[in-house]
């Protein structure tokens, strides 16, 4: 036989001994509402019902009984928990299925080492030590360069004094200047013209000894001929230490020879690189 609720309007199959042990009073499994389950039997649900066929419903029902009083009449309800129109058995263990499956990848994203933020961490520790190879190789392999820069100049010399390298000097063409210019004819050599100069660093700081270019011009301002020259070729002083380069605020002698182009050339030009 089946039991009405009338609060929820929901159907339940209950026994005539459960019945007799409850005295009629139930609580509805679904909505928690008591009611006499006596005065609302009946032989089967309506056919208009939601409910799933008496047949097909195999949830189980249990009974409560509460005591109000030892010494009065008991006065007992039956908490039914099995409605016809309970969601199948497989729906809700696929419902516990996904909450235990959300509960455990949130403890897994709490546990660094298993997280993607602590996988992440992970491999950025892994990986800076290569980054920072990385980036020491191309500081020694682009070291002329990177060394003009007078900011990256200390981490530069902290790298060479581990790979025993040297930091080349830095370099300020713009404060080298020469003086003393002189060209003149050679004495005992015909067609060649003997250059004589000084060479001066205005900065407050070793540099190195640059190239020096010098041109010869005709009136008019046409190059007619030039010729680049190292430290080696015009230093006057051949037992100067290049490598050591130009000290601050020094001079050294020039003294070089090169062909003359005649009669015609009448100025001349040094640029330094």
């Amino acid at each position: 036989m089946y039991t009405h609720c009338p609060h929820c309007d929901t159907f339940f199959r209950v026994t005539s001994e459960q019945l007799k042990s409850a005295q009629g009073n139930v609580r509805c499994g679904r909505c928690f509402g008591t009611f006499n389950a006596l005065k609302h039997l009946v032989d089967e649900p309506p056919e208009t019902s939601k409910n799933p066929s008496p047949t097909e419903t195999t949830a189980p029902i249990s009974s409560a009984v509460i005591k109000e009083d030892e010494e009065k009449s008991a006065e007992q309800e039956i908490e039914i928990t099995g409605p016809y129109e309970a969601k199948p058995e497989k729906e809700s263990t696929d419902i516990k299925r996904d909450h235990s499956q959300q509960l455990i990848e949130s403890i897994q994203e709490q546990q660094p080492g298993t997280s993607g933020g602590g996988k992440r961490m992970l491999w950025s520790l892994l990986s800076l030590p290569l980054v920072l190879l990385l980036a020491a190789q191309y500081a020694y392999f682009n070291l002329n360069s990177l060394s003009q820069n007078t900011q990256l100049r200390p981490a530069l010399k902290a790298l060479c004094s581990v790979a025993a390298c040297e930091v080349p000097l830095l370099k300020a063409t713009h404060l080298v200047k020469l003086t003393e210019r002189d060209i003149r004819a050679h004495d005992k050599t015909k067609n060649v013209l003997v250059v004589k100069a000084v060479i001066h660093n205005n900065a407050d700081f070793a540099q190195p000894f640059p190239l020096m270019q010098l041109m010869l011009q005709d009136i008019t301002g046409h190059i007619m001929t030039g010729r680049r020259f190292t430290p080696n070729e015009y230093l006057a002083d051949k037992s100067i230490n290049i490598s050591s380069g130009i000290g601050p605020q020094q001079s050294h002698h020039i003294l070089l020879e090169m062909v003359d182009p005649g009669k015609e050339a009448v100025g001349f030009e040094f640029e330094f690189f």
